[in-house]
């Protein structure tokens, strides 16, 4: 700052005068813009570390976006001092380059707390520089609106992964077989309910998931019910066999084979009570088919359209994927290894084998599996006996959906959606050892593996949208940037810097001439002021020169207030005159016109000033220049 000495005009003693600019408002309006824009990229980078974390709980979140707002709040609130104390600048700026209407003024000093200032038309007139300047700083605060909301909250999945156990099948006699007198008398009712249900349904049953998002893979030995096309020799030997003994009406036949004789099972299952005709064809061999369960659809017809296959109990190794998704279950075998053949065994053997309880198992799940499909369906006329085939999920496979609706579509299942016969038939032996999952009777709990569970809970996320926060404090910090450097320019302009507050106002209206035009009836203050009062216009000047300093100390000019820098009223003479605005050289002072101009962007607009001014007899004792100019 710069500092002067003078003498008082009122007592002569020696008192600092101030003259320059402080350094109080500039730095104040510079470290606000600053403060301003490190809160903003504060609040950027504090949404930009929430983004994509876990929302903790409730209490959290809403401290989350309680910090965001106080953010932001700040933000507003010291661009907007920034700009606020630009405005006044700009205010004063207007004092001086043209006499200004009190009630105009009044709009200008208030603008930043009263929006109804802005429907003032000599306002947009008078100082439009001051307008803009308020008006931004009523759309700055805006950015709180904005920018707390560029943080929200968003449901996704997460993954955590835990070790548990898990249950393995329990092959426990009593489960698959039962007995009787002699022995072991055949499957259990338990197993055929399963085998049964699962046959009739086609698909996995619910299996008891660890949570509604969670997955896991379980690897595990168990039955396979594997069914392959029959060879050669066992499809032609049924082919003869159907031509042979007319058996053109048959569609549909399954029966076990316990011998590797075809013909003597076809006998057994056409004629099970003609035994010459069991022991004329008991000699023949035709295939590795003992044990098995052999399946034939249109035996009479030709190779395109003739099914034989035979389906036999396997032991396999699975690795299965068990997902679940909301509640909904998807079971995915990804890998599966035939171990090997496993015959029947339904009589206890000495000495026991090792695993013979597994055996009897797989026994009574392949006997269920026969019971539900063994039997005969006739095409001529149409009738199934013993065999449950079109009540099961096989119906889904062209060949038996042509045994019962032919090759037509029926509601929303196309013929030609079905697959084949094989395919259908393998997936649901497959599925039959998944069964037993599903069903808490045939698991051990106790002795299960344990594997690695991956839970997928619900739970909140942040979800920062940085572009909308960017740009919003962008915009802000940007046109603040360009009120602060009007503020500089018109400060520098100016001289000095000021302020808003009521001090200033006291030291800026010792012009005695104010006394005149207050009516004595109006210096309560109040609202509305006298007409002819708004009507009143003023202008500031500078400081007074030496002259007339030393004639305000004599005695001179102090009726007219030509020594006293500030606010001045302006005569009627002068209000009634154009060019009045030419500016600070109007009411000014000698010694303020001898100043050179501060601001390189002032000259093109003092021209403008000195050819538009035209000086009356009260204003042109005291004006020397028009004033530098910003706009």
């Amino acid at each position: 700052m710069w500092f002067s000495k003078s003498g008082s005009p009122h007592d002569g003693d020696k008192a600092e005068k101030r003259d320059g600019i402080h350094w109080r408002m500039p730095t104040a309006m510079a470290v606000c813009w600053l403060i301003g824009v490190g809160l903003a990229i504060g609040h950027h980078f504090y949404y930009y570390s929430l983004n994509g974390t876990i929302v903790p709980g409730q209490s959290q979140q809403e401290w989350s976006l309680r910090i965001g707002t106080g953010l932001a709040f700040l933000t507003k609130t010291f661009l907007t001092t920034a700009v606020g104390i630009a405005c006044v600048q700009n205010l004063w700026w207007i004092l001086r380059l043209k006499p200004v209407r009190l009630s105009t003024l009044d709009s200008m000093w208030d603008i930043r707390g009263s929006i109804f200032n802005f429907f003032d038309p000599f306002l947009w007139v008078r100082g439009p520089n001051v307008a803009i300047l308020g008006l931004i700083s009523w759309c700055i605060p805006l950015v709180t609106v904005v920018t707390p909301s560029t943080l929200s909250v968003q449901s996704t999945t997460g993954s955590v992964i835990r070790q548990q156990q898990m249950p393995a099948i329990d092959y426990d006699f009593v489960k698959f077989y039962t007995m009787g007198n002699g022995g072991p008398a055949g499957q259990s009712p338990s197993i055929s309910r399963l085998v049964t249900g699962g046959m009739i349904q086609g698909t996995v049953p619910n299996i008891p998931a660890p949570a509604a998002n969670s997955s896991y893979t379980l690897s595990f030995s168990g039955p396979l019910i594997q069914c392959s096309n029959s060879s050669d020799n066992v499809t032609q030997a049924v082919y003869d066999f159907a031509h042979k003994n007319y058996a053109q009406y048959t569609s549909f036949l399954a029966f076990e084979v316990e011998t590797d004789n075809v013909t003597y099972g076809l006998y057994r299952a056409l004629y099970p009570e003609n035994n010459q005709f069991i022991a004329e064809y008991n000699g023949d061999r035709n295939g590795d088919i003992a044990g098995k369960t052999l399946i034939t659809i249109w035996p009479y017809m030709g190779a395109d359209r003739r099914w034989v296959v035979e389906c036999g109990m396997y032991n396999a190794s699975y690795t299965v994927n068990f997902n679940f998704t909301n509640g909904v279950q998807t079971t995915t075998i990804t890998d599966l290894e035939v171990l090997g053949r496993v015959r029947s065994h339904r009589q206890h053997e000495l000495p026991k084998p090792p695993n013979e309880e597994q055996l009897f198992a797989y026994t009574g799940m392949m006997d269920a599996f026969r019971d539900v499909l063994a039997g005969r369906c006739t095409a001529n006329p149409s009738h199934c006996s013993d065999t449950r085939v079109v009540s099961s999920a096989l119906v889904n496979s062209q060949a038996i959906w042509d045994l019962v609706f032919g090759d037509v579509d029926v509601g929303n299942t196309t013929y030609n959606s079905l697959g084949n016969f094989l395919d259908v038939i393998s997936e649901l032996g497959r599925n039959l050892t998944l069964n037993f999952f599903g069903n808490p009777y045939f698991l051990n709990t106790i002795n299960g593996p344990t594997v690695d569970v991956y839970y997928s809970p619900n739970q909140n996320e942040y979800l920062y949208s940085q572009k909308n926060l960017l740009i919003a404090y962008g915009v802000s910090v940007f046109i603040s940037l360009l009120c602060i450097i009007a503020g500089f320019l018109t400060m520098w302009d100016n001289g000095f810097a000021f302020t808003d507050s009521f001090s200033t106002i006291l030291r800026a209206t010792r012009n005695p001439r104010f006394d005149e035009i207050v009516p004595q009836d109006s210096t309560t203050g109040s609202d509305p002021p006298p007409e002819a009062l708004a009507r009143t216009r003023v202008q500031w000047v500078g400081l007074p020169s030496a002259a007339s300093a030393s004639g305000y100390e004599s005695g001179r000019g102090r009726e007219d207030g030509l020594g006293v820098a500030g606010l001045r009223p302006l005569s009627a003479l002068a209000e009634t005159e154009k060019g009045t605005g030419s500016g600070r050289g109007s009411a000014n002072g000698g010694g303020e016109g001898e100043r050179s101009p501060r601001s390189p962007i002032a000259f093109a607009n003092r021209i403008r000033e000195r050819k538009n001014y035209q000086a009356t007899a009260t204003v042109a004792s005291v004006q020397e220049r028009s004033p530098d100019g910003f706009i």
